[in-house]
């Protein structure tokens, strides 16, 4: 996951460094996402009990800061869920935490641990950023208040592009999420109509089917282009990758096509009726075959999700 998985190595702790306060046993955690941010919880208070007798004050308060993670482990729910707030909490917590900690580490520590930073920074942000070029080895060796700007610098952009490229694959999660919902309403709503409404039919039965009831018809069309759909999006769907990521874009893209294949069928076969495609339906296994191929169409009318998805994964699959 990118500025949530790559993250420099913890600082060994010697046998004689403090231990810190007793924390209170941790919550088992419900989610990937949880258990990443109970190891790198874990991780920093390590960190931090080899820094502490440096800055007491200071190292308590960040184990002060990082105690509030631990309430929003263990619970989750649907809003939760949708909204990302426990998830965008405790990393961008976190985060806060990690460049707090540079001002507790001694100018060997950042100059040691500065590869490990700049490489997890340059999967979010361009080769050329001046915060990536200022810490460039050739540029010789700047004093130690300069590396701690410059480090917690670095580290602030890196956070920012990670923070903001988690919301934007939370958003089309969401968005996504939402159109197969209501897709599979309008779905529903149709048949229902239909089953109420015996004057006008949406779609007209075939010779071989003549006394199959319109409502039964058009379930059918719906379940064939559903098929239809899940044939066209098998090969992308298990061949794609969810980069880390918690919001599983490439189920909710599966989910999408699914939903959306059965509307695509029903409008196409419409349009076959109505006589702007021009083709014939001579019986009931050519009418749901018809289907299928229009269900299988729903290709072109999801690609802007598979585009949008990619986009984000592409950056993602590196780290």
């Amino acid at each position: 996951m990118i500025g949530q998985e790559t993250q420099p190595e913890a600082i060994p702790e010697p046998r004689n460094a403090p231990e810190g306060p007793v924390r209170p046993a941790a919550p088992v955690p419900a989610a990937v996402w949880q258990v990443r941010v109970r190891t790198k919880l874990d991780d920093l208070y390590q960190q931090l009990a080899v820094l502490s007798p440096r800055d007491p004050e200071r190292a308590e308060a960040l184990r002060a800061q990082l105690s509030g993670v631990e309430g929003v482990l263990g619970r989750s729910g649907v809003v939760e869920w949708l909204r990302g707030g426990n998830l965008e909490y405790a990393w961008q917590t976190i985060h806060s935490v990690e460049r707090a900690m540079v001002a507790l580490r001694s100018p060997d520590e950042l100059t040691g641990l500065l590869p490990a930073y700049r490489s997890a920074a340059a999967q979010v942000l361009p080769a050329d950023d001046k915060v990536l070029t200022d810490l460039d080895p050739s540029a010789g060796a700047p004093s130690d208040a300069l590396l701690r700007a410059r480090v917690q610098a670095l580290l602030l952009r890196y956070h920012s592009a990670s923070d903001e490229f988690h919301e934007s694959a939370r958003r089309l999660r969401n968005r996504m999420l939402g159109l197969s919902v209501f897709a599979l309403v309008a779905e529903i709503l149709v048949v229902l109509v239909q089953w109420r409404t015996h004057d006008v039919r949406l779609l007209e039965a075939p010779t071989d089917a003549g006394g199959v009831p319109a409502w039964r018809l058009l379930f059918f069309v719906l379940i064939a282009g559903a098929l239809g759909a899940f044939l066209s999006a098998l090969p992308s769907m298990i061949t794609s990758r969810s980069g880390g990521l918690p919001y599983k874009l490439p189920f909710q893209q599966g989910l999408l096509k699914l939903a959306i294949g059965p509307l695509v069928a029903v409008v196409g076969i419409m349009l076959v009726i109505g006589g702007l495609v021009e083709t014939s339906v001579s019986s009931t296994a050519a009418l749901l075959g018809l289907a299928i191929v229009f269900g299988a169409g729903q290709q072109a009318v999801t690609a802007f999700a598979d585009r949008r998805a990619a986009e984000l994964l592409g950056p993602a699959a590196k780290s």
